[in-house]
């Protein structure tokens, strides 16, 4: 407790001002990926298996394969 209380007091005694900057194309890659191929990869599992927590885990699954795409065609075009 009292490292704590020491920690804390070392960090009101010097206080920063972080600025964190996020550009505009990682806000529309998430928006894409994420929020708009995932929608439709769930609904089409959904359509195919008729099981939501299938339909959740292709959903995931298919985000992440697509994120790692590029990664997969870098190693084989250079290997």
């Amino acid at each position: 407790m009292k490292t704590f209380i020491t920690r804390l007091k070392t960090m009101n005694a010097h206080p920063e001002f972080r600025v964190y900057v996020i550009e505009s194309s990682a806000i529309k890659r998430f928006f894409v990926l994420e929020i708009i191929l995932g929608t439709l990869v769930y609904n089409l599992a959904l359509y195919l298996s008729h099981n939501a927590l299938l339909a959740g885990v292709g959903s995931w699954a298919g985000t992440e394969g697509v994120k790692r795409l590029p990664v997969v065609f870098k190693r084989i075009a250079f290997a």
